[in-house]
């Protein structure tokens, strides 16, 4: 992986996206807040000036303008101290009392800053309002609450810096520590990529997004060296299995190329046209457990009734296995239809491989069972002969193509036909199961419930059971 700026980085930018959208959020609130806090002290600045007006308006009511005048010096300190300021003028204009000459005050509550008044040195908030035949205005001091405002908003601004800057260093630190976890990941697949396909991606045990996907890329990388294993085998396989038919044919084709007479020559030919269909039938057979693996035909899906299905094999092969010496029986459970969603044509194929390589693969008077049953919802197709049977210990391996046990190496056959039903088996999410018939070979094949997803099933599990 390539170091480039930490800002292009998906966790950063994933980062920088939340704290944007948590910062719009944050001073949203806080502007909200700051609004509401700035109301109630305007308020509360209002509700004291209105309190000192009152106090005034009480003491006229019960002394008249003398009262008031009064209570107006009595606030000496206020006075003083010019937290308050007071002006009362007779009808006249002239001064009565108080400890500024105010005369341009708007009637109602208003404003008064210091920079607009020579004799003040603060800003007020003024009411002006008639005491009878005289007029007062009364003015209190807002530089108090201008102050909490300008902390609210200080306090406001620090813990919005805050938050962008550790915001800022925690998405770095979270890119730094993501950009170090996929460097890792992209060494492990840069070793994949060069042909190491037994290396896997490191899981944490945190099991986070990441872990989530390098456990789906393991799974798929297990996949890919079965698979490129398998090619290699095949390839393998191939090459020991065909080279003696086409060395066998070249002696042949070069043995009636020497022939001195056509009719000498022809018997050669036959019998080389006869390898030669046994090549092709070969590839024909991988091709098309290729094309199963691949999954083409998963297109050609339908209902399958299962005792229709047993039925049309069994008819086709009930007089090849008398003609061979053996006997076919069918078992099938009765009192309904049995179920299941697969390709017809390729089910028939897979039942035909098992039904042949129980004919081919024991001795003249053995029994064949071809039956079905329903376990659990599941239908299950059963194969079951009464001959030697496969060891345990090799009961996965005649899966492989080309595999055949030394015994069978006398019979014919190419060694793909259980492959092909694994292929089968594997296409339909079904579990291919090889038992001890006691004696004999029984073949088990589960599939899944009518109205499963396939595609949601892994590879077809095979299983064998000792004995």
């Amino acid at each position: 992986m390539s170091q480039g700026s930490i800002a292009r980085t998906t966790s950063f930018r994933l980062a920088i996206l939340y704290l944007a959208l948590f910062l719009v959020c944050y001073l949203g609130v806080n502007l909200a807040a700051y609004n509401m806090v700035a109301s109630h002290l305007s308020q509360r600045l209002d509700s004291h000036v209105m309190e000192r007006f009152r106090e005034i308006q009480t003491a006229f009511d019960k002394r008249g303008l003398a009262g008031a005048s009064a209570m107006i010096e009595n606030h000496g300190p206020a006075i003083r101290g010019q937290e308050t300021i007071y002006s009362l003028r007779a009808p006249d204009g002239t001064l009565l009392a108080g400890n500024i000459d105010i005369t341009d005050a708007s009637p109602g509550f208003s404003t008064l800053d210091a920079s607009s008044h020579n004799a003040i040195p603060v800003n007020y908030r003024l009411y002006r309002n008639a005491l009878g035949p005289a007029e007062l205005i009364i003015g209190v001091s807002y530089d108090d609450t201008n102050s909490l405002r300008s902390i609210a908003l200080t306090s406001f601004g620090w813990a919005t810096a805050i938050l962008l800057a550790t915001g800022l260093g925690g998405g770095a630190f979270l890119a730094l520590r993501t950009r170090k976890r996929i460097a890792a990941l992209s060494a492990v697949m840069r070793e994949v990529a060069s042909g190491k396909l037994s290396t896997r991606l490191p899981v944490s045990s945190r099991m986070d997004d990441i872990d989530a996907l390098a456990e789906e890329v393991n799974v798929s990388l297990a996949y890919l060296e079965a698979s490129v294993n398998a090619m290699r085998q095949v390839t393998t396989d191939i090459a020991h299995d065909l080279k003696t038919p086409i060395s066998r044919l070249f002696l042949l084709l070069e043995a009636a190329a020497q022939a001195s007479t056509l009719s000498a020559a022809h018997p050669l030919i036959q019998t080389a046209l006869t390898d030669i269909r046994a090549i092709t039938a070969t590839f024909d057979a991988l091709l098309r457990i290729s094309q199963i693996e691949a999954g083409v035909q998963r297109q050609r899906f339908r209902r399958i009734n299962v005792n229709e299905l047993l039925q049309d094999v069994f008819e086709v092969y009930a007089d090849i296995a008398g003609n061979n010496g053996r006997h076919i029986r069918l078992a099938m459970e009765r009192g309904g239809q049995t179920m299941l969603r697969g390709d017809p044509d390729l089910l028939r194929q897979m039942l035909a491989n098992l039904v042949q390589n129980a004919i081919s693969h024991t001795p003249p008077g053995s029994q064949i069972e071809l039956g079905s049953e329903t376990q659990k919802g599941e239908v299950v197709i059963v194969v079951k002969d009464d001959g030697p049977g496969i060891p345990v210990e090799e009961r996965l391996n005649v899966l492989k193509r080309f595999y055949r046990l030394d015994k069978s190496r006398r019979t014919e056959g190419s060694g793909l036909g259980l492959s092909m039903v694994k292929a089968i088996s594997d296409l339909h999410g079904a579990t291919l199961y090889l038992a001890n018939n006691k004696p004999g070979l029984a073949v088990h094949i589960r599939f899944p419930k009518l109205g499963d997803s396939l595609l949601k099933n892994p590879p077809a599990e095979v299983r064998y059971a000792g004995g």
